[in-house]
């Protein structure tokens, strides 16, 4: 199934289990799902994926599903956050619903903290710079020095 179908598919499934308004965004080279500006969902290469921590990883795992992989120069990569979603759980609104609250859920666990804004130190003012040129120190002669005549 083509990517743009399968997303398709997903949305009309998520719609369907009535999780709640979800919205797609552009995510790499796929698609993020939200809820409430809370990312849940990935979908990459056809694939759909959701959060866990380690209270839901487990039931991921007994479902047979593995973690986002990826190659890069030679070297596998997974990333333990998103698990692969089982196709099942697509096709019944209620797994689904159950599946994507707990999702929601991890994802706020494992969220991180907000940065807090640090005041922005202000530039002296224009006027302070202006000042300090417009004060001009005296000009200063040098000797010039004596030139001395060469005899041949």
């Amino acid at each position: 199934m083509p990517a743009d179908d399968f997303t398709a598919y997903v949305m009309d499934c998520l719609n369907a289990a009535r999780v709640g308004p979800v919205t797609r965004e552009r995510l790499f080279s796929g698609s993020g799902l939200r809820i409430d500006g809370e990312l849940f969902g990935v979908i990459l290469r056809g694939t759909l994926f959701f959060v866990v921590d380690d209270q839901t990883r487990p039931r991921f795992i007994d479902a047979g599903m593995g973690p986002f992989r990826y190659s890069r120069k030679d070297v596998q990569r997974s990333i333990e956050r998103w698990y692969e979603l089982p196709e099942d759980v697509l096709l019944d609104a209620a797994d689904l619903r159950e599946w994507v609250h707990d999702a929601l859920a991890a994802s706020r666990r494992t969220a991180k903290p907000e940065k807090p804004k640090q005041a922005r130190v202000k530039k002296p003012a224009a006027k302070e710079s202006a000042v300090k040129k417009a004060v001009k120190k005296p000009a200063v002669k040098k000797p010039v020095a004596k030139r001395r005549s060469r005899s041949t």
